[in-house]
């Protein structure tokens, strides 16, 4: 934290990092004081992690932060709870429902010098949290402590930052996918999508599903889901939404403007995705029946076991004309620069993403696991209901996974481009109209100018 203060890169929010109470003793430090005095010492200024005990001794409570629905924050506690009965500290939770929310009020609690010890970090916010030094680099605790990710899947880039360990990944652990309706494909006279289908075996497939059902009007895919994330599509066309060097937009190039206008005319020209608001949105829509295919996280089959949702199988990302890759990123968790109890704070990190841990909250239908105990398991890679096969989930299992690239503000840039292109799936606005706007706005950003 020493050396130039930074401030907040969000919109309308100011902090100075270097200017608040970062060096206060640590409780676990004055209980090390009476029998370990150098570790005293070593625990004011400039805590030196390696002289530091590696078991944490003191007695109080963490602050953790976290957002989601309510169900889900009910869920999480069963986590928090077995870590408090475990490890003697009570564990306060601040919540918010939705991501803008929890953003804005983790943005009020650094202003204020009060954030959490461990926080939750969506994966498009978290460089900017990296950047600002608002969290620790988890590199020396790992080397005092000799803690390994080696019980962790890959890919890990988004809990890095110029090759540094700053979060640890949780949550959102599932590829993107295609959720397919088996009974619908049975009835269309389809095979279940190959794992080396292409970008037009996909589209026939959808016209295949497209059509008059009992239950209302059947779609081949929803489009939405698609426009949300549409990034490994990109990827698939030889394409990318920023330059190679990371530098200016790409959004207004030519193989972009392909893979978006390809993507739209789904609904637009080949009217195999319904209009807007014609199906309930996202795993809903899906769990009507009336719809084939469903592009969404491996995460989603949590949510549809809530739904009594119709049979259903999990398909490759196909292959576009420059390769077939699969679209990952996980959220993280991660410690607070200013957290005023870090060593309690790193034991709760730790505990977050142990194998049991994930064992427990996949059972209580929290998250996905990303431990390899667990996701290597023929048993977990192929359970006998939906989805039957989690394989094309599992990050790497047999594609590549890849995440964006993800900077500084890079949930701004998403939310400047999902802005500027939501005309254009609905046919209001050109592709060469929106990606132009887009480009501009995201160009703002990472020149400084917004």
């Amino acid at each position: 934290m020493a050396g130039e203060p930074r401030t907040s890169a969000g919109a309308g929010r100011s902090y100075t990092l270097a200017s608040m109470p970062v060096n206060r003793l640590t409780r676990r430090c004055l209980l090390a004081a009476a029998t370990v005095p150098v570790v005293a010492a070593a625990c004011g200024q400039g805590e030196n992690l390696d002289d530091l005990p590696k078991i944490g001794l003191s007695e109080g409570k963490v602050v953790y932060a976290t957002w989601g629905a309510p169900e889900r924050r009910e869920l999480e506690d069963w986590s928090l709870l077995t870590f408090e009965k475990n490890y003697d500290l009570r564990v306060d939770v601040v919540w918010a429902q939705t991501i803008p929310e929890y953003i804005e009020k983790q943005h009020a609690l650094l202003a204020g010098g009060t954030p959490p010890d461990v926080l939750r970090l969506p994966s498009w916010t978290a460089p900017t949290f990296y950047y600002e030094d608002a969290v620790r680099r988890l590199d020396p605790y790992f080397r005092r402590d000799g803690y390994k990710t080696d019980h962790l899947a890959a890919p890990f880039d988004v809990a890095t930052y110029k090759r540094s360990w700053y979060a640890l990944p949780r949550g959102q652990a599932g590829t993107w996918v295609l959720f397919y309706n088996r009974r619908l494909f049975d009835e269309a006279g389809l095979k279940p999508p190959a794992s080396s289908w292409t970008w037009d075996d996909f589209l026939a497939a959808a016209r295949a599903l497209t059509r008059p059902g009992a239950g209302g009007q059947r779609w081949g895919v929803d489009l939405d889901s698609l426009a949300s994330f549409f990034y490994p599509w990109l990827w698939g066309h030889g394409a990318d939404y920023l330059d190679k060097s990371g530098e200016q937009s790409a959004l207004d190039q030519p193989a972009t403007r392909e893979a978006l206008r390809w993507l739209a005319d789904l609904r637009l020209v080949h009217r195999v995705a319904p209009p807007p608001g014609e199906l309930p949105p996202g795993a809903a829509g899906f769990a009507t029946g009336r719809l084939g295919m469903w592009y969404a996280p491996a995460d989603a089959e949590l949510e549809l076991a809530k739904l009594n949702p119709p049979d259903y199988g999990l398909a490759y990302q196909p292959k576009g004309k420059a390769g077939q890759q699969a679209g990952y990123k996980p959220d993280v968790v991660a410690l607070s620069a200013l957290s005023q109890h870090s060593d309690d704070g790193w034991e709760l990190l730790q505990f977050l993403v142990d194998v049991d841990t994930q064992r427990a909250e996949f059972e209580h239908g929290l998250w996905l696991p990303q431990a390899k105990a667990i996701v290597d398991a023929e048993s977990y890679q192929k359970p006998d209901g939906p989805p039957h096969d989690r394989r094309p989930g599992i990050p790497g299992t047999v594609l590549r996974a890849r995440t964006p690239t993800l900077l500084p503000r890079a949930d701004d840039m998403r939310a400047v481009t999902q802005k500027e292109l939501a005309p254009f799936w609905t046919g209001a606005r050109s592709v060469e109209e929106a990606t132009a706007a887009a480009a501009k706005a995201v160009n703002a950003i990472l020149n400084g100018e917004a």
